[in-house]
């Protein structure tokens, strides 16, 4: 048969492979399937300026509709894979169509992690509580975003269960908007994956700007109440007895792998799609973007990184080894994330017990910078406010071969904190290594 590319998943890296295929010169049949009905998109804005109204859907869009028609793909959209056969080299779709290929390049992406104990409560007798759940959004889709901005706005209480990159940044949008946000966070600081000083700190900000921050705490159950004056709208019930009434209850805990459909093949799927340093998952058969686990070199195992750039990069190699290349990827991973005014931006791989160490503080411009080390040696560089240096610090402690065994520098003062508002947030507590979000190698996904 004829060469055929089907590539399974429609967002960033997916579209990435088919750019970067014709870019190389490949002219075969090639297929892009895509779970919504929205052209290929970018994820990142969702909870930021698209949700504060600030870009449009055509705005968010990866490719312009002319440059989609020079790829000359067959586009399968709003289409989901339910299966796939590696013997006879077919995926099948929900609507019953079954594409055979000759190489398939799976970008699925992940799904969102639902909340347990979101279903009937017993009200513990308390009055006007019965049976009946209550509505929990997510923020993962442009149709996810959509649903929550029409429902944001001034005075509307909204609970956020989640203090990782999605719950924070969903926060600071809220506040913008004139919401009540309330963020339930599992650990001792949000964003925990970065560690306490830079956790605490970003705590702080998000309560100085209105939030009140309840960590340490769970979301049991979120249920409807149908008594008077509060008919329709959700309570939410917190690990500790808590209850908070809601506008508004979202869900922000994390993600898993989205490989159900890929479940009777025999890849190994124990993190996402486990693959070599080429991208290359069995014969035939490619992974790349959030769905992916790559083996690094530079790590000397298998990640999967939630990261933006990340699945670009991944893309780029797995479109040239699809046309007979031998590349790997071996380079220093990056992400960022915009908390409210504060762009926070990370070089590197934040190991288990890594330690994070300041370096150059201006508090008059809210800036500083880090180094997180793990046996003395720099395993990431982290900026707050000032992504140059960041670009700066990874040329000198991550990439440059002769910082490997560099001294540790006298640690300066910490930055400077703005005093906390009365909030119930758990207050700030001494420097620990850092430790990520999930037992597992994926990184959650900055936004």
């Amino acid at each position: 048969m004829n060469r055929h590319i089907v590539v399974v998943g429609a967002a960033a890296a997916g579209l990435a492979v088919t750019e970067q295929l014709r870019r190389l010169g490949y002219d075969g049949d090639l297929s892009l399937v895509g779970a919504e009905n929205h052209p290929p998109y970018d994820r990142p804005p969702l909870s930021k300026r698209f949700l504060a109204g600030e870009l449009s859907a055509e705005q968010l869009r990866l490719a312009a509709p002319e440059a989609l028609d020079r790829l000359a793909l067959s586009m399968y959209r709003g289409r989901r894979a339910v299966a796939a056969d590696l013997d006879s080299r077919t995926v099948t779709l929900d609507d019953g169509t079954v594409l055979t290929y000759t190489d398939l390049v799976v970008a699925t992406g992940v799904t969102p992690r639902g909340l347990t104990g979101t279903g009937p409560s017993d009200g513990d007798g308390q009055p006007g509580d019965v049976g009946r759940p209550g509505r929990v959004g997510t923020l993962k889709t442009l149709d996810d975003a959509r649903a929550l901005a029409e429902q944001l706005g001034p005075g509307r209480r909204v609970v956020i269960a989640g203090g990782g990159f999605l719950g924070t940044e969903t926060a600071w949008t809220a506040l913008a908007l004139g919401c009540e946000v309330t963020l339930v966070n599992r650990a001792a600081t949000p964003l925990a994956v970065l560690g306490s000083h830079v956790g605490s700190l970003a705590g702080e900000r998000l309560c100085a700007a209105g939030a009140t921050l309840l960590n340490g705490r769970t979301v049991r159950a979120v249920h409807q109440r149908d008594g008077l004056p509060d008919a329709g709208r959700p309570t939410v019930l917190l690990s500790d007895g808590t209850r908070l009434p809601a506008d508004v209850v979202l869900g922000a805990i994390g993600s898993e792998p989205a490989t159900d459909w890929l479940d009777p093949t025999g890849l190994d799927l124990s993190d996402g799609v486990r693959c070599d340093a080429g991208g290359r998952a069995a014969p035939g058969v490619y992974a790349c973007g959030d769905v992916a686990s790559w083996y690094h070199p530079r790590h000397g195992g298998h990640l999967r990184l939630e990261h933006r750039m990340q699945a670009g990069e991944q893309a780029r190699v797995v479109a040239a080894n699809l046309l007979g290349g031998t590349e790997v990827l071996d380079s220093v991973p990056f992400f960022w994330t915009d908390q409210g005014p504060h762009k926070i931006v990370v070089h590197g791989l934040i190991a288990p017990g890594a330690e994070f160490m300041p370096l150059e503080v201006d508090p008059d411009r809210d800036r500083f910078t880090g180094v997180y080390r793990l046996d003395g040696r720099p395993v990431a560089v982290l900026a707050w406010n000032s992504p140059r240096e960041a670009l700066r610090l990874r040329r000198e402690l991550l990439i440059d071969p002769r910082s490997a065994g560099a001294p540790t520098p006298a640690m300066p003062a910490m930055p400077a904190m703005p005093a906390t508002p009365a909030t119930p947030a758990t207050p700030a507590t001494p420097a620990t290594p850092a430790t990520p979000a999930t037992p597992a190698t994926g990184i959650p996904a900055p936004q």
